[in-house]
């Protein structure tokens, strides 16, 4: 039986592998020291042929983990062996299995299952330490760039009770765009109709889509059924505008997505730059 593993990242890092033997004379010594941590010539020959990269990019791997570590450490960011035994139980659900079966399955890997722990356990460390560090990023986000976002897109904060649309249809997406950039184009393919849509009967979706899109413009082209169709909004009724007190959450929430791997980044380059790193001999 086939079993497809839903996270194998850690599997993987925890593999076993027999090396052949090398000169000692690419793997003695010392590579890097940071902050007194010393990387070795064979911890980055080790680590590039494990994840078969070049022996750069192992390196730097090398270097973000040190930092990383080294703020564990600082900020005494802790993981309990139940927190552990959880994240298997939860691994071993995702992939229809019970916790002794997936067990099983990591030794037939020649897998130890006290190094894989503590490689969960690692995980683990590293992604609170992450969530922390998004966490800070976000609270330094003030309310003058939500109100900011806020001022600037009063249309998504705004609920119609109905719209006077042109509906807009074809199994062509890109002579929808063209109409888009064009409206006064004739392109043969597409279909018009007339319509009112009223909030109260609308899948929320278009109403979103509705009520975020300006009166006097095109909706974003969707995809419904085998056709493509966009909305042009005519007029909106009764419209009533979500207060920046309602709205705050939201716009928070929103300003937030996709950001987190950008201030991870941005805080382990800091760490990087700031930290004393002394090269002895490149791999």
């Amino acid at each position: 039986m086939k079993i497809k593993l839903k996270v194998l990242t850690f599997v993987t890092l925890c593999t076993t592998l027999l090396f052949s033997p090398v000169n000692a004379s690419t793997v003695d010594g010392v590579s890097i020291i940071i902050n007194k941590e010393p990387i070795t010539l064979f911890d980055v020959f080790k680590y590039s042929q494990r994840f078969n990269i070049p022996k750069k990019e192992a390196l730097d791997i090398l270097v973000r983990q040190k930092l990383e570590e080294s703020e564990i450490k600082k900020q005494n960011i802790a993981v309990d062996n139940f927190e552990v035994d959880q994240y298997i139980e939860n691994l071993a659900i995702s992939n229809n299995m019970n916790q002794y079966d997936f067990l099983n399955m990591i030794r037939s890997k020649n897998i130890e299952i006290s190094e894989y722990k503590e490689d969960l356990k690692k995980k683990l460390q590293r992604d609170k330490l992450y969530k922390k560090i998004v966490s800070t990023k976000m609270q330094q986000m003030g309310d003058s760039d939500l109100q900011a976002y806020y001022n600037e897109n009063l249309n998504e904060f705004s609920q119609a009770s109905a719209f006077d649309v042109t509906i807009y249809t074809s199994a062509n997406q890109q002579s929808l765009t063209a109409i888009q950039n064009n409206p006064m184009s004739a392109v043969s393919d597409v279909q018009l109709q007339e319509g009112k849509i009223e909030a109260g009967k609308t899948d929320p979706k278009l109403l979103a889509l509705l009520n975020k899109t300006a009166k006097g413009k095109f909706t974003a082209i969707s995809k419904n059924d085998s056709n493509y169709v966009m909305f042009f909004v005519k007029e909106k009724y009764n419209v009533q505008t979500v207060s920046f007190a309602d709205a705050k959450n939201y716009i928070y929430s929103k300003l937030g997505e996709g950001k987190e791997q950008k201030a991870i980044e941005e805080y382990f380059e800091k760490l990087k730059s700031s930290a004393n790193i002394q090269v002895i001999r490149a791999p």
